[in-house]
């Protein structure tokens, strides 16, 4: 099976998008985009400031842009805000088209890790929320993720042999498919 045209890393914050996706970009030669990161170029505000000033709302609204921005470049690795995938509008960005293949996979993470790899970090505004709306936000989100894509554990693991077990996925001739592709 040929190699997808746009690899999508979908997961809850703190799961390693941003990090493991600039090594499988590397790794496979491609180019590499965070999500969070073309928002934040492109209002000129950190994502804490975006929510401050236009709320959630508006937040999505510049993560939609950035999305249908990506959509059609090739050979990219993309790492998405944990929000991203729960948007109904941006449910097209995670599926396979007439014009590409898209290979979604699921970064996998435990709530505890979560909460030991988001500690204090002021940049992610719906940690604000207090530990009840954040357990419920991801116990919400985690149904989605796994239909979306194909999971991968990340929990007790580096980056590097993540990208290499995403990387080693991608090679398979047979490689599973699941929710974020058609066929």
């Amino acid at each position: 099976m040929p190699r997808p045209a746009r690899v999508v890393l979908i997961g809850f914050m703190g799961s390693g998008k941003s990090i493991v996706g600039r090594l499988l970009a590397a790794r496979m030669g491609w180019q590499f985009a965070d999500t969070d990161a073309v928002v934040v170029e492109r209002e000129g505000a950190s994502i804490a400031r975006i929510f401050e000033a236009k709320g959630e709302p508006g937040f999505r609204e510049a993560e939609a842009r950035a999305l249908r921005e990506l959509a059609p470049r090739r050979n990219i690795v993309v790492a998405t805000g944990g929000g991203a995938p729960a948007q109904p509008g941006n449910a097209w960005f995670f599926t396979t088209s007439d014009e590409a293949e898209v290979a979604v996979f699921h970064l996998r993470v435990s709530l505890a890790s979560v909460r030991e790899r988001t500690h204090g970090d002021r940049g992610r505004p719906l940690l604000a929320r207090g530990e009840a709306e954040v357990k419920k936000l991801y116990e919400g989100r985690l149904p989605l993720y796994e239909r979306l894509g194909e999971g991968i554990e990340t929990d007790g693991r580096s980056p590097e042999s993540i990208a290499e077990d995403i990387t080693r996925r991608l090679d398979s001739p047979t490689r599973r498919r699941f929710a974020g592709d058609s066929a």
